[in-house]
């Protein structure tokens, strides 16, 4: 397996700002791969995903977000970028994933229940691999404003069964950080509409280091 510069971000909630940041870091520096964990946009727009995809000049590999439209992962299908419900190989490490959140109240554009969810990562899931959702693991970079944990124990569930390298998500914009649990590290970058992400080195070793600006944020209560 080769080493991997990786860079991980989500939530960019079709902010053009966003778009712009994350196609001039990967310009900037040596990344070999960027790994979105959904949230491209709030309930639309196609035509944001396109030219993002476009923009990011290296391999993309992404999910949606709960916040997305079902189409756009027709929209990463055909650009060869989605990891949502399947595996895909990279550098010889093998990414699987799973997109969209869990039930609310909300009436959110890509809900999933948990067991389809657990059943969908089930078979796509490879031991050691790098795991892609959009919900955290419950427990895992997973607390709202209100300090309660808002994870997936299905995605919680698979990661312990398969013990990932990685397990890499998004949605909670206040829960930006890393854990580590067992053999597998934990990341959620936070929102890149907000100015964060993370640098991801995965090799022998696993090195993680998150980027952020809240002088950069459009609007930090945006979820």
């Amino acid at each position: 397996m080769e080493d991997l510069n990786m860079l991980v971000c989500s939530d960019l909630h079709g902010s053009g700002r966003a778009a712009d940041l994350l196609a001039r870091i990967v310009k900037d520096d040596d990344y070999d791969i960027v790994v979105i964990c959904g949230d491209f946009t709030t309930f639309g727009s196609p035509e944001y995903v396109k030219s993002l995809l476009k923009k990011v000049k290296v391999k993309i590999l992404a999910v949606p977000g709960n916040c997305d439209t079902p189409d756009t992962v027709t929209i990463l299908e055909k650009a060869h970028a989605s990891v949502h419900n399947r595996k895909v190989e990279f550098g010889g490490w093998r990414f699987f994933g799973f997109g969209g959140g869990v039930p609310t109240n909300s009436g959110m554009p890509f809900e999933v229940d948990e067991a389809v969810i657990e059943k969908s990562l089930r078979g796509v899931a490879a031991k050691h691999g790098v795991m892609v959702t959009h919900t955290p693991a419950y427990g895992m970079n997973d607390r709202g404003r209100s300090g309660k944990h808002a994870g997936s124990k299905a995605i919680l569930r698979v990661a312990k069964e398969f013990s990932p390298r990685l397990v890499l998500s998004g949605h909670m914009h206040e829960s930006a950080g890393k854990q580590l649990s067992g053999s597998t590290v934990f990341v959620n970058p936070g929102s890149l509409r907000n100015g964060h992400y993370a640098s991801i080195w995965l090799g022998s070793e696993t090195k993680v280091k998150l980027h952020g600006d809240e002088s950069f944020s459009e609007n930090p209560k945006t979820y």
